[in-house]
């Protein structure tokens, strides 16, 4: 079982030092992750599984995400990581137990402390060998951590906790417990032109290509960004369009005070708040009307 090995230049075939080592999913890297990373000394390596293991175990229908790939590693090393090894998590992996994987851990990362969440465990449950983690450390010369948790209003941060506010539209909570505003990602597309029509600048933003998870449908105040930095405050509606008779969900952001041409660009949208679920319009005009205190009530967020 090998490890893509990644630093913040790139892509590394091997670990060139002593490594502080923690395991986990990460997902979201939110505010309780980078508590952990924080306890760590030394050359901060992080090791990150390629799926949830409830997903790949049958525990789990789908496999939403907090984050897409490319953002997991960015957040990581932002949270302090100097080194980040991917580990495809498959069944062989589900199968190791505690120890295996700890032994493969100091061998091929060059493993020195290993740092355990305060609720985390892994290693096969079947056989599991967890408890005899202090017994391997003494035998291989590591030291064995057990990191402290980090609360919000009295419970511990958790990514189930983060999507448990998504899918009940609280983006303010989920900023909370992130340390950042959640957000989508997508390349702009021409739409249907009903934004023009209606005399507000919009971006249709796809969201075919992304694994993270969608808060729940409605109307938001969003931030909206592209490669070229900072672009435009907005509303985005979330879900579909029923005054036009379209039922697929769809990300159209309205923009306020924008004057450009986004098609094609990659753009961030950060959902800021909530400001109402979407309902149907009895013409054109009455939703022009909507959107107009929509975007006065966005600025407030924004």
């Amino acid at each position: 079982m090998r490890f893509e090995i990644y630093s913040r230049e790139g892509r590394v075939e091997q670990i060139p030092e002593e490594t502080s080592v923690t395991v986990g999913v990460f997902d979201g890297v939110h505010r309780g992750h980078q508590q952990l990373l924080s306890q760590m000394d030394g050359a901060r390596l992080v090791v990150t599984l390629t799926a949830h293991p409830s997903f790949v175990l049958g525990r789990r229908e789908s496999e939403y995400w907090l984050d897409d790939p490319e953002e997991h590693l960015r957040l990581l090393f932002e949270a302090g990581a100097k080194y980040v090894a991917v580990l495809p998590f498959t069944q062989e992996v589900a199968r190791m137990t505690a120890c295996e994987t700890t032994r493969m851990l100091y061998s091929q990362l060059k493993m020195r402390n290993l740092l355990v969440g305060y609720d985390s465990r892994f290693g096969n449950k079947a056989d599991d060998d967890f408890g005899r983690l202090p017994d391997l450390a003494a035998e291989l010369g590591f030291t064995l951590q057990r990191g402290m948790p980090f609360t919000v209003d009295g419970e511990p941060i958790s990514s189930s906790r983060i999507r448990q506010t998504l899918q009940e539209g609280r983006v303010e909570d989920t900023a909370v417990l992130l340390g950042r505003h959640y957000s989508l990602d997508g390349n702009v597309q021409h739409g249907r032109g009903v934004g023009h029509t209606l005399g507000f600048p919009t971006a249709n933003i796809g969201l075919a290509q992304t694994r993270k998870m969608l808060p729940a449908l409605g109307v938001y105040a969003v931030k909206v960004t592209s490669g070229q930095g900072p672009m435009a405050r907005g509303i985005a509606n979330l879900g579909a369009a029923p005054t036009f008779g379209i039922d697929k969900a769809l990300l159209e952001v309205h923009l306020i005070d924008f004057d450009g041409d986004l098609y094609g660009q990659h753009t961030t949208v950060e959902f800021l708040h909530k400001l109402r679920d979407i309902r149907r319009f009895n013409s054109s005009e009455e939703l022009q009307r909507q959107i107009q205190q929509d975007m006065m009530e966005a600025r407030r967020w924004s």
